[in-house]
């Protein structure tokens, strides 16, 4: 839970910040490095020295499919609301179930299909009312929100994968660096200048690194090993509601009805299929 609160503080920040999302993107994962340097060499280094090449190139894909969740979903708040964003990004349980089963084995049952198929309905009903706003760009902000669902999903995914043997610090360390630079070249290709920014942006940077992804992020890498990925999605469903409640007191951001009916569409959905992932786990189990 501190570490959704966390997570869910970052789309809080993002809203005071007048920079692109790419440069709010890449300067959050510059200072999350930075930050994390001096703990991490010091207590892993001679992990890094005997890490296989097999989850080097697993971590390096994770830090491109988190680079490309950043970019993508930061953008999506700076195009429609923190509630529409926060919600739609939230749908990433339903792609690391389509990815687990093409790559897995695992199977889908009725009652998946039945959760997965409310969330989607939950983000149809959502795009129906950005349709009908008055800003032209929120349809396109929630299709990046949806997009940062998918493309964290497989970061979720590999993060299952690697922490099996793979230290929390060396892993996180190695993810954000990649992304970092992916997100700069990202910037260079596109011609966003990286510098000068006003020093209130990289404070603004500064605390997106610090609070949401070493608070955050990091804190669901280094508990993936210790509980089940299902407890920890479970927690996830808590940002929207954490965000949107911050959006309306700092903000006066008041959800639409349609946010509103789909968000909680959405939400019970994920959670119906999480729930259902959790019981045939314990009958296992007991089996």
């Amino acid at each position: 839970l501190a570490g959704t609160f966390f997570t869910s503080v970052s789309s809080i920040i993002i809203r005071f910040s007048e920079a692109p999302a790419l440069v709010i993107s890449a300067y959050r994962m510059l200072f999350t490095c930075m930050m994390l340097f001096l703990p991490v060499f010091i207590k892993n280094r001679r992990e890094f020295k005997s890490l296989n090449k097999s989850n080097l190139i697993m971590c390096v894909i994770s830090g491109i499919f988190l680079a490309f969740h950043f970019a993508s979903w930061i953008k999506s708040i700076q195009m429609t609301t923190i509630a529409n964003s926060t919600v739609l990004v939230s749908c990433s349980p339903i792609f690391v179930a389509a990815i687990n089963y093409y790559l897995f084995k695992e199977k889908i049952t009725y009652k998946m299909i039945v959760g997965i198929s409310m969330s989607l309905l939950g983000t149809i009903i959502i795009g129906m009312g950005s349709s009908q706003g008055n800003e032209s760009s929120m349809m396109l902000g929630n299709i990046l929100a949806f997009m940062g669902a998918i493309f964290v999903a497989g970061y979720l995914v590999i993060g299952g994968f690697v922490r099996r043997t793979v230290s929390a610090g060396v892993y996180v360390f190695i993810v954000y660096f990649v992304s970092a630079i992916v997100l700069f070249i990202m910037c260079f290709v596109t011609g966003i200048p990286v510098y000068p920014y006003p020093a209130k942006e990289y404070m603004l940077f500064f605390l997106l690194g610090f609070f949401s992804s070493i608070l955050g992020h990091t804190a669901y890498n280094y508990l993936m090993k210790y509980y089940s990925s299902t407890l920890i999605s479970v927690s996830t469903l808590m940002e929207p509601i954490f965000a949107s409640l911050m959006a309306m007191f700092i903000f006066r951001e008041i959800p639409s009805l349609y946010t509103v009916v789909g968000g909680i569409i959405i939400i019970g959905g994920i959670y119906y299929y999480l729930m259902t992932q959790n019981t045939i786990k314990d009958k296992k189990n007991k089996i």
